[in-house]
């Protein structure tokens, strides 16, 4: 196997018509020689030629060469298909030839040779069929080049096209049956072939054809290897990936096993996972997805065995915390409180001051107060407060100001009594979800949307549905999990360590 490479790289790049044109006067005088590297320099000149006739195409400010593009491209094909069969088979080889091809394509199409492009690419195939032949080491160079042929001669034959691909899974398949480990080649080139099969056929008759040649071509050993290919390996979607993985499917075998239904509900209802899914199966003669039907889930019991108040800001940006905690600093400003130490708090040495029981403050500006800004999961900031832990319903000052910049959600949560959540945004009050409500609280002045837990779905864990955050709701623990809003308090945050140990996170502010 000759591995012969001419650098032409190397050399510098002329970029006036004239000079490439004398360049390639100069190397077909040279080629007379006939040796392998005076002629595969001329096919390098005759490219750069044929790319720049091409460019000429774009300029306004000269004449138009394109056509005389056609024949150093032809040209260039030729002699590089040449030494090809005669064993220049390198993959650094392999790729200058498909950039002559794929420039000699290029150039047919915009002159318009359609039958010269076919008869070219044609040769191109036969070369490639027998190198594959000559050469088995190369096998793999061979079967990408007839897969990118199969794609050029699409729209120009597509009996050649079928034919091309065709011989590209056929040697694939042969390459699989010896090493196994590697499906993904494989199964790209099958893929191909199904697409280039369905050019002009109904689904029904392209995927008939199919199974007939990939039942000819593989292996019963081989089909069932295919079908234990991991998901991670079949160049799905990120959002495929994940609902595979959620409905315990690692393998394409397993993935078969599932519904629609189930898929859509993982997906959130996206019909192009299902149909990346049915077009891997088709591919190892699996049958798609059958359509199913899911249940919906049980509610979750009631479960409210706390009693704490947080705000959730919904902030993605890297510094958000910091952000949050500025904003949190310049609402007090606002109403007159200023940071103190936590020694000054309430006027009393800490020693003196704790964490009371919780209750309904109405009131609606701020004042002295503890609180504790949090970096929550994914784009949640918790921020939790001492005396307004539990603010008016739909009025909460320290919500009210924040939701100026951001979408900011009260959490309220009496135990045993109730669980209430409010969505801020521009200032006010805008959505609400409650189950139970504590006796006492002054009517809301204006009626509020129901909180959208699709939104909250979005925003929540990664693997949450909407039906699924609905069916959490009313079991504080679960629904805390399941939409990453704070599950706790400052309370419970004060019942694990010292306030005062939560560092630049806890914030304390005096009134006089």
């Amino acid at each position: 196997m000759m591995g012969l490479e001419i650098d032409v790289a190397t050399e510098p790049l002329m970029t006036d018509l004239s000079g490439l044109e004398r360049r390639v006067a100069a190397d077909r005088a040279n080629s007379r020689s006939q040796q392998a590297e005076d002629y595969l320099r001329l096919a390098g000149s005759l490219t750069e030629l044929a790319q720049g006739l091409l460019t000429t195409r774009d300029d306004p400010s000269g004449r138009d060469r394109t056509a005389e593009a056609l024949e150093p491209a032809q040209e260039a094909v030729a002699i590089r298909l040449h030494w090809l069969v005669e064993g220049f088979v390198s993959y650094e080889y392999a790729g200058a030839l498909q950039d002559a091809l794929r420039l000699f394509e290029q150039a047919t199409r915009l002159v318009g040779h359609r039958q010269l492009a076919t008869n070219t690419i044609r040769s191109a195939c036969s070369a490639y069929r027998q190198v594959a032949q000559d050469y088995p080491d190369v096998q793999a160079m061979c079967a990408d080049g007839l897969s990118k042929c199969g794609v050029w001669l699409m729209r120009l034959d597509h009996e050649a096209a079928v034919a091309a691909t065709e011989s590209a899974v056929r040697i694939r398949a042969a390459m699989y049956a010896r090493a196994p480990e590697q499906p993904g080649k494989y199964l790209a080139s099958l893929s191909t072939l199904l697409r280039t099969l369905m050019v002009g056929r109904s689904r029904k008759q392209a995927i008939a054809s199919y199974r007939a040649l990939y039942s000819q071509v593989t292996t019963t050993a081989s089909t069932a290897q295919l079908r234990e290919t991991r998901i991670e390996d079949l160049d799905l979607t990120l959002k495929t990936t994940q609902a595979l993985h959620k409905l315990g499917a690692p393998t394409l075998e397993r993935a078969g096993r599932l519904t629609q239904q189930q898929i859509l509900y993982q997906s959130g209802g996206d019909l192009a996972t299902i149909d990346e899914i049915n077009w891997r199966l088709a591919l190892v003669g699996l049958k798609p997805l059958a359509a199913g039907a899911m249940p919906e889930p049980p509610s979750r019991p009631v479960e409210i065995t706390a009693t704490y108040g947080a705000i959730a800001v919904r902030c993605s940006a890297p510094d958000a915390l910091e952000q949050v905690r500025a904003a949190v600093g310049a609402a007090y400003a606002t109403h007159g409180a200023t940071p103190v130490d936590a020694g000054r708090f309430a006027g009393v040495h800490e020693r003196h001051w704790g964490v009371k029981e919780p209750k309904v403050n109405p009131d609606t500006e701020l004042g002295a107060d503890v609180v504790l800004v949090e970096r929550a999961s994914g784009s949640w900031v918790s921020v939790k407060s001492l005396n307004w832990e539990i603010g008016a319903l739909g009025k909460h000052p320290l919500a009210v100001a924040l939701s100026a910049k951001w979408p900011v959600l009260t959490v309220a949560t009496i135990e045993n009594i109730s669980y209430e959540l409010c969505l801020y945004d521009n200032g006010v009050a805008t959505q609400y979800a409650a189950l139970g409500r504590p006796a006492g609280q002054a009517p809301l002045d204006a009626p509020l949307a129901p909180l959208d837990f699709a939104t909250l779905a979005d925003y929540g864990a990664d693997y949450a549905s909407e039906t699924q955050v609905r069916a959490a709701f009313g079991n504080a623990a679960m629904f805390a999990k399941v939409t990453e809003l704070p599950g706790s308090g400052i309370r419970q945050a004060a019942e694990k360590r010292p306030l005062t140990d939560y560092g630049p996170d806890i914030l304390f502010f005096g009134k006089d």
